[in-house]
């Protein structure tokens, strides 16, 4: 495990290597939310992970957790958390392929229910970059099959 970099919020989005799935919900959002910020519940929608324990705060932020994922545990720190409506987090710390790994929640308002965006932006760390890019076709299939989930448990 390496000490990352951490990154604000809107770095996510203009990070070297971007992951974005968006999904409409047919529940509203503070249901979604609710899900969300219950942190330790996570492996049962996103179930490439194996524990979520927040260590430092589980609202706002400044808050914290670790996050078991095969192989490894990845700390993040929280950098957004506007209730019922964004959340983000940076890791600092996480494998040594990267620099700078953070991600970010939004939640808008769609009809009766609202539309999920998920959003991973990595930086990799050098002579890595191709195998990031390659990881980041398996995050786009976990963060889809999170979603379809996610969405399964609230609706």
């Amino acid at each position: 495990m390496a000490q990352l970099t951490e990154r604000p919020a809107d770095w996510v989005s203009t990070a070297p290597v971007v992951v974005e799935n968006s999904r409409p919900i047919a529940a509203p959002v503070e249901t979604v939310w609710e899900r969300i910020a219950d942190h330790e519940t996570w492996p049962e929608w996103f179930t490439d992970l194996s524990s979520v324990a927040v260590t430092f705060g589980a609202e706002g932020v400044g808050g914290g957790r670790d996050v078991k994922v095969p192989g490894m545990t990845v700390k993040e720190r929280f950098t957004a958390w506007e209730p019922p409506h964004r959340f983000a987090f940076t890791l600092f710390e996480g494998p040594r392929i990267m620099t700078s790994m953070a991600e970010s929640v939004v939640l808008a308002p769609d009809g009766d229910g609202c539309t999920i965006t998920y959003t991973q932006g990595i930086e990799p760390a050098k002579g890595f970059g191709w195998l990031v890019k390659l990881a980041a076709k398996r995050l786009d299939g976990q963060q889809r099959a999170a979603l379809d989930e996610l969405a399964a448990l609230v609706e």
